[in-house]
């Protein structure tokens, strides 16, 4: 007999070859349109304005070696987003997301109190994502409201975009380029809206929004012949979880140099020191670092090696580096089984290969991880995914992830199917 989980990994890549197939006939997306001119008057900018709407299904199916049952998580994402024309440097954007559950909930979306069930992060919930008024002048953009902020790799402020319900922030930000290739970006954060929300029926442990006082920092110079240095300082006092506020400050340099016609270098290397801050109850201080280099080779294959470290301290709870706004599952892998820094730390060592075949981006990394204080084992994963684009409007994607466990947490397979309709 084929178990229930197979016989839905059979359905889900059955569903995914087919589109692949039909694809064929498919036509190719067209030109991108010009840049619309800004508007003459106020109501034509809200008239002429852009509505675009987005849907995304998803199910991911959670399996766990412990007392929890198996998660199947079957929902959907809609969103509505409405961008008024430019009108003298002014303009507007809301966005409206809803999340909704298909089919049973045999899992625990944080809000729906199916506790006995693994944890998949998305629960429903109808709420503005975005609604911001911006003025442009000047090489300056300032935005304020409701707001998306994604600065360099999302790896300490993202917008946590592959959870159905995004992380956004309400405050507001100033972007500035007089200086040639220079990007110099202020932002201040008074709430988080965390991917656990609305807070309508949030589970307390997992709190919805944050309200918050936070202080973001970031300047990045292109100009020089092999890569981008970026300097940082983030001042995150998290009130409504005072135990993840912290300042810290890095420097981040990231670049590529080609080695011929047809092959380029890759390469980033990051720093980072952090200490507590505001209301944090310990006091504490931590290094991160980051190193990472590659290969762009022909036919579309990049490979590439990296560790990343996180400090900790294996006697003391509470002192390891912590990222508390990061879009987390795009580190440490997939399986999302470190998405709080354990109290020794951790090193991340891993290999990623992609390539794209026929229109298909298949893409394969592996993990091996160690305390960083001690170097215990923490276990390895490995991660697969394979995305198509078909036609100009549609996307699919086939996606698992598996952590094997070694002195930490337990093992842990996740598979996902989503569709993703934009227009």
């Amino acid at each position: 007999m084929i178990s229930t989980r197979k016989r839905q990994m059979v359905v889900a890549c059955a569903t995914f070859a087919a589109a692949a197939a039909s694809s064929a006939f498919a036509q190719q997306a067209p030109a991108a349109a010009p840049a619309a001119k800004p508007a003459a008057t106020p109501i034509e900018a809200i008239k002429e304005g852009e509505v675009k709407l987005h849907f995304r299904y998803r199910y991911e199916n959670v399996d766990q070696d412990n007392a929890l049952e198996e998660a199947d998580a079957s929902t959907l994402r809609s969103r509505l987003t409405y961008t008024t024309l430019g009108y003298k440097g002014w303009q507007a954007q809301v966005e409206v997301d809803d999340v909704s559950a298909i089919g049973d909930e045999d899992f625990n979306s944080t809000s729906n109190n199916e506790t006995a069930y693994s944890v998949v992060a998305d629960p429903e919930g109808t709420e503005f994502n975005q609604a911001w008024l911006s003025w442009s002048g000047c090489d300056t953009v300032v935005k304020g409201g409701r707001q998306r902020l994604l600065l360099d790799n999302e790896r300490f402020v993202g917008g946590v975009g592959w959870r159905q319900n995004e992380q956004t922030f309400d405050g507001g930000s100033i972007v500035n380029k007089s200086l040639k290739d220079t990007t110099l970006t202020y932002s201040y954060i008074d709430n988080v809206n965390r991917v656990f929300g609305p807070d309508d029926g949030t589970q307390e442990i997992w709190l919805g929004d944050w309200e918050s006082a936070i202080h973001l920092m970031n300047a990045s110079y292109a100009g020089l012949p092999f890569g981008t240095l970026t300097a940082y300082g983030y001042l995150m006092d998290i009130e409504s979880a005072d135990a993840q506020s912290n300042e810290t400050y890095g420097l981040r340099f990231a670049g590529k140099q080609a080695l011929g016609k047809t092959v380029s270098l890759l390469y980033t290397l990051e720093y980072a020191r952090q200490e507590d801050y505001a209301d944090n109850p310990v006091e504490y201080d931590a290094d991160y670092y980051m190193v990472e280099a590659g290969l762009a080779l022909p036919a579309a294959v990049t490979l590439n090696l990296g560790q990343e470290m996180l400090e900790g301290d294996e006697e003391s709870r509470g002192k390891a580096f912590r990222t508390p706004l990061a879009t987390l599952h795009k580190f440490q892998g997939w399986a999302d089984v470190f998405l709080a820094t354990p109290s020794g730390g951790i090193q991340d060592s891993y290999a990623g290969a992609s390539i794209v075949v026929a229109g298909v981006t298949a893409q394969a990394v592996w993990h091996d991880f160690e305390a960083e204080d001690g170097g215990a084992s923490y276990g390895d994963e490995l991660d697969l995914s394979l995305t198509r684009k078909f036609g100009q409007y549609f996307t699919g994607m086939l996606k698992y992830a598996d952590y094997s466990a070694d002195g930490f947490a337990v093992d842990t397979q996740k598979f996902w199917l989503q569709l993703q309709l934009d227009f």
